[in-house]
Order: structure tokens, then sequence, then C-alpha cells
């Protein structure tokens, strides 16, 4: 450590401020004096050192994380500096780290540093990276909150949020107003997803929080995002309620579509799929009489519930897939000027194995690029095959939606809505059920030890096909006569299947 020179031999005129540096005329008062004798019976600090500094006292110790020497004023005695030298004794001891952060870290920074946490578990493969994307368009609405000028001066910094600011944030996100999936031109609408932002800042201060990981807060910080508070306003949905989009409406919709669209519905309607999946389907996907959806790992592509599910092929959608002009590969689905022909996309038409080939070649290109961009060169690859999209779909439903003056609560989800309550009118159980949906099993020991087999979900399968979903399906079959859509012979019509069962 520096040596101050004293004052007291220097003579008087040396004293005078003029043409003397700082160290000379405040170096003795503001000098540390480090405290080496103790109370008797009270043992000093192992790697931290106690000074007193004029009317305070500092601690001070090598950090091995920070690889510096860092500095934390007490505001206490001595007392108050022996306890908080232990604890950082403690720490630096099991942790090899101190966690005595500054208060003073703003919330953009706080934003900033568990966004690159994101990214970096996403490079690592631990998260999607559109887990990241989807945490940071939620934290936008909490940045957008702390910035406002009604806060306190504490609430300014990231160690200031308390129960008053989780209230605040919950009260401007249930007033707040925004555009459905960021879309600047249609009709703004109350924010629905509240809770989902909470849980993001939650998780975001629990990160900050753990020494281990953000060490962005101070300790004893107390996380008011930690429990979540229920509303008391909070309804729930009547089962009796029928959904929004019904088996008549349902029909009415098909009746009305155009051959692109007919295609499009069918298998929502049918196999209850999201719309996300359609985009997914490959003609190498059907064999044996079964459509698999599966996660496409060598397309970094998974399904919303991480697990693979088919169905039995039903003899409509495979009439309208005309898989035979297609040489059994290729992507089923293409969005709607590519299957028109108005444009050709340099990838159109490529078969499951070559994309994947081409994916890994491009992947070479940006090999030291994080997932982000990996993400990146994966859309562009499927956007040159002419994938069909979410938007793509989205867009055709509204259209027809408009056109028939359908409800305006109805969405494309409502297709799963419909098809998961037929499921339910024909008995069948809750486990098949899970599986044709592609929701989660469980954790049950019980389901554990359940396994399905492909006659058991054939038939429940075929119950439904034949009672609830028989108008849809006759209404498909009916609309892509009227089309002329090309007929399959090979697969057995309905109104035979009608009769075996």
């Amino acid at each position: 450590m520096e040596r101050h020179q004293s004052t007291e031999n220097l003579p008087k005129e040396g004293l005078s401020s003029t043409g003397r540096s700082w160290n000379q005329r405040y170096g003795v008062e503001h000098r540390l004096r480090r405290i080496r004798e103790f109370p008797e019976g009270i043992l000093p600090p192992r790697k931290v050192r106690i000074y007193r500094r004029r009317d305070h006292l500092l601690l001070q110790w090598w950090d091995p994380g920070e690889k510096r020497t860092q500095n934390l004023r007490v505001e206490g005695d001595l007392v108050t500096a022996i306890s908080q030298a232990r604890g950082i004794d403690d720490r630096l001891t099991h942790f090899n780290v101190a966690n005595t952060t500054p208060r003073h870290v703003r919330h953009e920074q706080l934003v900033d540093g568990f966004v690159g946490h994101l990214r970096q578990r996403a490079n690592a493969g631990e998260i999607d990276v559109a887990t990241t994307y989807r945490y940071e368009s939620a934290l936008r609405h909490y940045l957008d909150f702390a910035q406002q000028p009604g806060l306190t001066a504490a609430q300014r910094y990231a160690a200031g949020i308390d129960r008053e600011f989780q209230l605040q944030l919950a009260s401007y996100l249930n007033n707040l107003r925004i555009a459905p999936n960021g879309r600047a031109s249609t009709t703004i609408r109350p924010m629905k997803g509240q809770a989902f932002v909470l849980d993001v800042v939650r998780s975001m201060l629990e990160w900050a929080a753990d020494p281990e990981e953000g060490n962005l807060l101070p300790e004893g910080f107390r996380n008011p995002f930690s429990k979540r508070a229920r509303s008391t306003q909070r309804v729930v949905r009547d089962p009796l309620k029928p959904p929004d989009i019904t088996t008549k409406m349902a029909v009415e919709l098909v009746q009305a579509a155009d051959r692109f669209q007919l295609t499009i519905f069918a298998p929502l309607l049918l196999y209850g799929l999201r719309s996300g999946e359609l985009g997914w389907l490959f003609a190498e996907h059907v064999q044996a009489g079964w459509l698999s959806v599966p996660n496409i790992l060598e397309l970094d592509y998974t399904t919303k519930g991480r697990r693979d599910k088919r169905f039995p092929l039903v003899r409509c959608l495979a009439n309208l897939w005309n898989l035979e002009s297609r040489a059994g590969t290729g992507m089923i689905y293409t969005y709607r000027a590519a299957a028109d022909g108005q444009r050709k996309p340099p990838l159109a038409g490529r078969s499951l194995s070559e994309l994947t080939s081409e994916l890994r070649n491009r992947y070479v290109a940006v090999d030291s690029g994080g997932a982000a961009q990996r993400r990146q060169v994966r859309d562009r690859l499927m956007k040159d095959a002419s994938q069909l999209s979410y938007d793509h779909v989205e867009d055709e439903f509204q259209q027809l939606a408009r056109r028939l003056r359908g409800p305006a609560a109805a969405t494309l989800k409502d297709f799963r809505h419909l098809f998961a309550s037929c499921l339910q009118n024909t008995g069948m159980p809750e486990f098949y059920r899970r599986y044709l949906m592609g929701h989660a099993f469980g954790n049950a020991p019980i389901i554990t030890y359940t396994h399905l087999t492909e006659e058991k979900v054939r038939e429940h399968y075929q119950r439904a096909l034949v009672t609830e979903l028989a108008p849809l399906v006759a209404a498909i079959e009916g609309r892509a006569g009227e089309l002329g859509v090309k007929v399959n012979t090979q697969s057995p019509p309905f109104d035979q299947l009608v009769r075996a069962n």
C-alpha cells in the first residue's frame, strides 16, 4: 500500500495550498490505518483486512472471481465490520466469490446481463434459442415500466425492487395495450401475457441474486416476485361452454375453402395438429398407413412438447396430399405462391436428406457463430425450401373467417379445442388423448410403466373418426370432390370404414 507523507515535520510555509499535491494536503486525513489488534476472544478475519479511514471503517480483500482487490465501506462500528468480514470470509472459502456487488446496478444492466446469460445457455444447448427471444420480448415491457418517471430514487436501481415495485409493474401490465404478434398495423388490444412477463422477471431476479450466477444484487435481497399472487377476479372457464369453433362452423369453413386452404385445415381438424407443425411434415413421414409428426433433430427442429407422435392415415388426407406425384420425398406443405407455381424457391422439392445435407454445409460457414445465428441460417434454408410457416396458415384462416363472418374470438388454436373435445366425447382414455394431442404424460410411476400399442391407438382414433369426427371427414371428402381432387382407390373409402366399425 502507498505510504503517505506526514505533514507534521513540514515547515509552516509548506502548509499553504499553493503548489502542494492532494497527497500532501489530505493524505494524512484519508490514510488507511489497518486494525490489527482485536478485543480478547475475538478472532480476526482470515482473508479480509479491516481498515479505519477518517470517520468510518473499510473492508479490503482479494477477489479471485474479479481478479482484483475489492473494497467495502462499513456503515457501523467495529462489531459490524467484523461480522461482515466473516461473512465475506466464508463465501470466499466455500464459493470463491464474495458477492459484495455495488448496489447501483440499473435495470438496463440487469436485463443485458440476464439476456447475455440466456444466449450463452442457448449456445451451450441448454435451452432453445426461441426461449431467448420470448424472454427478451417480455423484458421489453419490464424496461418500459422501469424507465417511467414515477419510480422512487431507490427503485431506479435493481437493488431497490420491492413489493411496491412488483405491484406497480403488475398494474402497468394489466392496463397495457399491445398489437398482436408485434404487428404495428393491427388493432391494439389488452395484453394477455401478464403472468408470463412476471415469471420472466422472477427468473431474472433469482439469477441476479445468485452469487454463482449473475451476482448483481446485494446479499440479503428478497425477490418480491418469488410468489405469484392469484387474482381474486380470475374466472374459471365453464367446461360446458362449447369451443369458439364448433363442428357445424368447421364444416362451413371446409365447404367454403379453396383447394389450398382445404389441404391446410383438414389435418388441423382431423389430427389436432399445431399450425406450426404443418411446415415440418415430409412425405418421408408417411409410411405403412401412418403419419409421423417427429422431432427432426438433423434440421434443429423439435415439437412444442418435444415428443414424437403418430396418426393413422386418413384417406381424404392422402388424397389431398397426392404423395404419388412427390415420389415419396419432400415437404408436404409449401406456401401458396410456391404451391401455385408463382415462385420457384431454390430448394423447393428437396428431400429431407438433401435439406439436412445442405444445412450442414451452411453451418460450416458460421461455425463460430452462436445459436441465434445458426437458427437464422436454418430459417433461411427452410424459406428457400418454400416452407409453410405459422404466419401463412394464420393469414389463410383470417381471410376465410372474415369472409364467413365467423366469431371474432375464434383462432387457429380452437381447432385443437374442437379436436380434444371430440376425442373426449368418444370416451377415449386420457392417456391416448394426451398422446394424440402431443401433451406430456407426467412423471408418475404408473405412467412410466404404461406402454401404448399401435393397435389400440388406431382403434381409439377410428372410433372417433366414425363418430364425432364423421361430419368433418364427410365435409372434407365432399369438398375435395367438388374441387376435383383425385381419389386414391388403394385406401378404404370412408363409408366402408364406418361399416367396419
